[in-house]
């Protein structure tokens, strides 16, 4: 809250007169960000692209702001239940039901939030890696990373989880008929 006054060019105790503490300060950061994403009405079209404009639309607002996606992740259930439950429900109307709606929300939830602590801080860039220092199979595919961008990897990671959601309901659509 002091670095916050500092950068404002404030007295330290002047956050304090719109919010009681840091925690309260984060959580209206988070649902600011989170309020700018559209939920896609039910007939709008089928599951996947409802749940991929929604995905998208949290992507856009974690990407655009660095650094966001911790205070995000921690306070996601709190301060915009919005989104959860729109995504919860798209599932639904997807054909998934009881415990698969929450397993199939925890994936997506936890690799929308993840890939902003793994995938975009920890890529190497090929030009920084000596390929003698890396192991066989990773130096053959560390010039592949060249033409790969950030929006790559998530697009990937969308259609992967959308794929293995697409598998389960199959799967679970098999052995009800059996």
């Amino acid at each position: 809250m002091r670095r916050l006054s500092r950068e404002l060019g404030r007295s330290a105790m002047a956050p304090y007169w719109y919010v009681s503490d840091k925690r309260e300060l984060l959580d209206l950061v988070a649902r600011k960000l989170l309020s700018e994403v559209a939920l896609p009405e039910p007939d709008s079209g089928p599951w996947e692209d409802r749940l991929r404009a929604v995905v998208t639309g949290i992507d856009a607002r974690l990407h655009d702001h660095p650094g966001i996606a911790i205070v995000m992740l921690e306070r996601m259930r709190n301060t915009d239940r919005r989104l959860m439950n729109g995504i919860l429900e798209i599932l639904q109307s997807a054909g998934f039901a009881g415990p698969d709606v929450f397993l199939s929300y925890a994936m997506i939830h936890t690799y929308l939030f993840g890939r902003y602590q793994v995938v975009e801080l920890d890529t190497p860039d090929p030009a920084d890696v000596d390929p003698g220092d890396l192991e066989d199979t990773l130096a053959t595919l560390v010039p592949h990373l060249t033409g790969l961008r950030g929006r790559d990897f998530f697009t990937y990671g969308v259609d992967t989880i959308i794929a293995g959601l697409r598998a389960q309901l199959a799967s679970k659509s098999k052995k009800t008929r059996r």
